[in-house]
Order: C-alpha cells, then structure tokens, then sequence
C-alpha cells in the first residue's frame, strides 16, 4: 500500500486557511459599547430603628393630602400599603416602587393602582451599585427619604412618584408635620 501526501497537504492548507481567516476577522477588538444600568424604580425610605415605626403608601393617584389626613386619626386607607416596623437597633429600609401605568386594569374600588412597599432585612446591609443606587428584589432606588435619628415621628407617609424625575434624584430629610409631630409626609417626586 503506497502513501499519498496530497491528503495531507490539503488538510494542512485548509487547517492555515481557516487560521488566517481567524486571525483577519477576530484579530479586530470590538469596542466594549458600555451598559446601560437599570432605570431607577422606586424610592427608598431609611428610617431609625429607635421607635416603633408605621410606614403608608398610598395609592397612586391618590391625594397625599387625604391619606395623610386618614393616617393621622388611625384609620385603614383603602389600596394603601401599611407597614409596622418594630422598635430595635440601627435603622430599616424600605422600597417603595414608582407608580407604573397598568395594562391589565387591576386596580382599587375608586379607580387608583395599588401601592406596593419592599422591607429590607434589619440585618440586611444595603446593597449599592456602582452608581451609589440601592437595589434590592430587582427594584433600584437613587433618592433616600430619610427619618433624623431624634425624630419622634411614629407615623410616615410616602407617595410613590408617578412620573420619572427631570434629573438626578436628591436624598430629603423627612420632618413632622406643621401640627401634627407624630405624622411625617414625604414630598413628591
């Protein structure tokens, strides 16, 4: 049996084709185009842990004015999300989402989209990205509504913001109502 190398050789000068077809259209570095981050989604509500706490969100939608009315006399806000943090160490988180518009339709008796809250972990450190944002349960947060550690405020309301804010968010030192010191209404966005 004779032994022919024009197998061989054509193997080798397809083995060089295909590598210097590599080399030509892999050799060029594709410029790394950056990602886009996540759009911000929600506030974050920071709180001291000195008290007892009670957080409501209203719907959306709704006049902050008449929630905060209803909250203040202790009564339940129909579509609102009501959370009781206990009193303990350090200070709570919260997410309160933006106000999306629905196109299933699921919303309140009086025509409002129901509000929502995240409570971060008491032990849960608050997890940045590179932006300085909160994210947490894939909902991100730039702007902080923050309770003053001496603040004797049990009651805080919080809207969420219905519309997406012109620039970069700016954290706001919450305080208690002109009247009212066990009451707290966040600004809207």
């Amino acid at each position: 049996m004779r032994f022919t190398k024009t197998p061989l050789i054509a193997g080798v000068l397809f083995l060089v084709v295909i590598g210097i077809g590599v080399s030509v259209c892999g050799g060029k570095k594709k410029s790394a185009v950056p990602a886009s981050s996540p759009p911000v989604s929600a506030r974050a509500v920071v709180l001291t842990a000195s008290q007892t706490r009670t957080v409501v969100v209203p719907p959306c939608n709704t006049p902050v004015s008449a929630t905060a009315g209803t909250a203040a006399r202790d009564r339940p806000i129909p579509g609102a999300t009501t959370v009781e943090l206990p009193q303990g160490r350090g200070s709570r988180t919260l997410l309160v989402p933006n106000c999306q518009p629905t196109r299933t339709g699921s919303m309140t008796a009086d025509g409002a989209i129901p509000s929502a809250a995240f409570v971060l972990g008491a032990s849960e450190p608050l997890s940045k990205d590179r932006e300085g944002r909160i994210e947490s349960f894939g909902v991100i947060a730039e702007s902080q509504l923050l309770l003053p550690g001496g603040s004797s405020t049990s009651t805080i309301v919080v809207p969420a913001c219905t519309k997406k804010p012109a620039g970069k968010e700016r954290d706001v030192v919450l305080s208690a109502a002109s009247g009212n010191s066990d009451l707290a209404v966040a600004p809207q966005c």
